[in-house]
């Protein structure tokens, strides 16, 4: 079977990722392609077994386009639906990592009718929508989901507990935007920091509040679905205080570029994560409360050193479901319903399965009542 030719737009953080993990597999041919030539020059300093080159303008992307199988944009939100455009225009398959908009929907409707489209192949949108959808088919009926994610440090070294993990631009989104949520059945906007609690993982403790940008098709939980659903973020406890102190205290809520310059230059970039992806289902059986929560905890493989968890996971889902495209596991048509993949199945792929934590068996991920030391 010939090679798929996959040309990943944009040659940073999760660009470069991506394209070091396929660049290993007999399966896919991998070009790099990114409008900055630096970009370039550091991916290329990696020697990872892929083409190189730099594009002016969108023409000239999707000619470039014209003859690849895949094309992936590993690009900012704001620059998704050229990407799109150009896919479209090319008749290429197409992912991205980011939610997806009406607008960027309405670029790839036409491309849809005759190659596969898949949109939010991250983390958050990504692999938590396969967690949260499995819970849910496993037990049902469900009144109540909270679907939590957390890249956190490994181990919390300041006040803060926390560090650049990833997009400081992206993280500051997630904490200042309206988050889509369910309540009593319909949609709502909830507002960020909001919802405050605490967990606990293996004796560890933690503390969860709402944020933004995990989810953006609430759809996918079916119709009727969970009468509530809520997104939050999982962090070391005094973590929402000091946000709360320099966006509301301090006012930088409203200084933009004030606060991306603190939280860029003041916080330390953080390589040694984990990855907790918990997800808590409650509804009634037989007329009694139950709930039950899956638990999955990820690190960076340590060969790698490069690589943390968060980015590791987001591109070893995107790899998976190449994979599966290659190997005709998904339809070629179509906009993808990825998160109804089952979640063990992604699991077991080599681009995951190496991540998941040590001394966490396949089967000690199972749906159980208090998985992970859940309390």
């Amino acid at each position: 079977m010939p090679k798929m030719k996959v040309t990943i737009v944009g040659a940073g953080n999760i660009g470069s990722a991506l394209a070091s993990i396929l660049a290993g597999p007999e399966e896919f041919s991998i070009q790099v392609l990114d409008r900055s030539e630096e970009a370039l020059d550091r991916l290329e300093d990696l020697n990872i077994a892929a083409e190189l080159r730099t594009y002016t303008h969108d023409e000239e992307l999707q000619k470039i386009l014209a003859d690849q199988d895949v094309a992936v944009a590993a690009v900012p939100q704001s620059i998704v639906p050229q990407i799109a455009t150009a896919a479209a225009r090319s008749d290429t398959h197409y992912l991205d990592f980011v939610c997806a908009t009406p607008e960027t929907l309405s670029i790839l409707a036409p491309l849809a009718e005759h190659r596969a489209v898949f949109t939010g192949c991250g983390v958050s949108p990504g692999i938590i929508g396969n967690v949260a959808y499995g819970l849910l088919e496993a037990f049902a009926p469900v009144t109540d989901l909270t679907i939590r994610v957390g890249a956190i440090p490994k181990v919390s070294t300041n006040r803060i507990g926390y560090g650049q993990i990833w997009n400081v631009d992206g993280l500051i989104d997630e904490y200042t935007q309206p988050s889509a949520a369910v309540r009593d059945g319909k949609a709502v906007m909830l507002s960020p920091l909001e919802n405050y609690g605490h967990l606990s993982i293996d004796g560890v403790r933690y503390e969860e509040f709402v944020t933004s940008g995990g989810l953006a098709d609430l759809s996918i939980f079916g119709d009727p679905g969970p009468k509530n659903v809520t997104f939050k973020t999982i962090r070391y406890p005094g973590h929402l205080d000091y946000m709360r102190f320099l966006l509301d205290d301090l006012g930088l809520r409203n200084r933009r570029d004030a606060l991306r310059s603190l939280l860029y230059n003041g916080m330390p970039i953080v390589k040694d994560d984990v990855l907790l992806l918990v997800v808590t289902a409650s509804g009634y059986q037989r007329q009694r409360p139950i709930e039950r929560t899956v638990c999955h905890r990820f690190s960076p493989i340590p060969v790698s050193g490069r690589l943390n968890a968060l980015t590791s996971v987001a591109t070893g889902y995107a790899a998976t479901l190449l994979a599966m495209l290659y190997r005709g596991e998904i339809p070629p048509v179509g906009f993808v319903p990825h998160h109804a993949i089952n979640t063990e199945t992604l699991l077991s792929s080599p681009f995951l399965k190496p991540l998941i934590h040590p001394g966490i068996a396949a089967d000690q991920l199972a749906y159980l009542m208090r998985p992970c030391g859940f309390s």
